[in-house]
């Protein structure tokens, strides 16, 4: 399986309410698939396939194009950037994570307190974000400002990476891979994908923007196009981690779509 397409969506920035990157390269991707193409005016991206026969079942298939991220709302004396997330995010995953921050894709890393300095009792504490701050280089707040105003998009910086069964641009069947993003660019890519086959029904294939804060794109591009079924192509949670051995997984890697 070629799943170049798949490494380009993953590496492109779209934290939610800044999806245009992504919109951007899947226009370019569909355009030459479909019989229309459209951008509405929240952001989603509306692609429609005429049927091959006479059917008149109208199907929607969403994904959706934006990525939980982060955003500055502040700086302190030390130049440190203070940030709330966009979308939902586990504090506890955050810190040493490897930063972009705003258009200009500015390196930063997420520093917490160290453990050396902290009391016994800051160690038993639950990590909350108000913990946490992105270090760029600056030497104060008005540098840190200057480089990354308040209300910039923070995307983390995380390879695409082939595991096992991947290689480059090809997978195999069962093969597997490590990015950012994949909730969800997977769905965006197997949409994508599916734009080359011929559909027995009239097809409106719809990117959808800002599912991490509220499903704001897909609410919106439903009620417009009002089709007869709707289905969402969406990452869900791998349920073979580890875990308690006498509990019984409901989903596994590589086994197969899931329906919820």
């Amino acid at each position: 399986m070629d799943i170049s397409l798949l490494r380009q969506l993953a590496e492109a920035r779209g934290v939610s309410g800044n999806e245009a990157e992504v919109r951007d390269l899947l226009a370019r991707v569909v355009r030459p698939k479909v019989d229309g193409l459209r951008a509405d005016t929240m952001g989603n991206l509306i692609a429609y396939k005429k049927a091959t026969s006479d059917h008149k079942m109208v199907v929607m298939l969403a994904s959706h194009m934006d990525e939980v991220g982060l955003m500055v709302v502040g700086a302190d004396s030390s130049g440190y950037l203070r940030f709330q997330p966009v979308g939902g995010i586990d504090p506890r995953v955050l810190p040493a994570k490897r930063v972009l921050v705003g258009k200009d894709r500015l390196p930063g890393v997420i520093g917490v307190k160290p453990v050396h300095l902290t009391s016994p009792s800051e160690r038993q504490n639950v990590l909350k974000v108000e913990d946490l701050y992105i270090d760029i280089g600056a030497k104060n707040k008005d540098e840190a400002l200057t480089a990354a105003p308040l209300g910039e998009f923070v995307s983390f910086d995380t390879p695409f990476t082939c595991l096992q069964g991947c290689t480059g641009n090809g997978m195999a069947p069962r093969g597997r891979v490590s990015a950012k993003a994949l909730d969800d660019r997977a769905g965006c890519f197997v949409l994508a994908s599916l734009l080359d086959m011929a559909l027995p029904c009239d097809l409106y294939a719809v990117f959808t923007v800002q599912e991490e804060i509220g499903m704001r794109g897909a609410r919106t591009a439903a009620y417009t196009i009002n089709p007869t079924v709707a289905f969402a192509l969406e990452g869900t949670v791998c349920d073979d981690a580890p875990r308690e051995e006498d509990l019984s997984p409901t989903t596994r890697m590589s086994a197969g779509p899931a329906i919820t």
